[in-house]
């Protein structure tokens, strides 16, 4: 083991994208509200996954694809299994998609990520929407 992974330790995982219905009525609502952010800027992981990130609930975790990247609030959810994490749809976890050019849908389960605790702020919507 690196010294870095022993600083900071990162987890591979699948990311599943789910689909929330608290977090599309709050979208509803009004997207730039504080809680429809609260709600749509988070990722679940299983309790040793958390607990190997070091974080605590509601602590800033940064995600990665090789579609982009995101640093968003960790949450415990019992129901999943190791090495899987969830995000509710919406931009935080879409940006995490890879937007396939052949007209096909994206891949939205299984999206291969990085999780790695985070001493930044978690990532605005406003710099989600102005894009690269």
């Amino acid at each position: 083991m690196a010294l870095g992974d022993f600083l900071f330790p990162h987890l591979d995982l699948k990311l599943v994208i789910a689909h929330s219905f608290e977090v599309d009525i709050e979208a509803e609502k009004d997207k730039k509200s504080k809680e429809y952010q609260d709600l749509a800027a988070r990722a679940s992981f299983s309790k040793s996954d958390f607990q190997k990130l070091g974080i605590k609930e509601g602590g800033s975790v940064n995600i990665k694809s090789k579609s982009g990247q995101v640093v968003v609030g960790g949450f415990i959810d019992e129901r999943l299994e190791d090495s899987v994490s969830s995000m509710p749809r919406g931009p935080w976890a879409l940006s995490l998609v890879a937007v396939p050019t052949d007209g096909s849908p994206p891949q939205l389960h299984g999206i291969q990520v990085t999780a790695t605790k985070s001493d930044d702020k978690i990532t605005s919507l406003d710099s989600l929407l102005e894009g690269p």
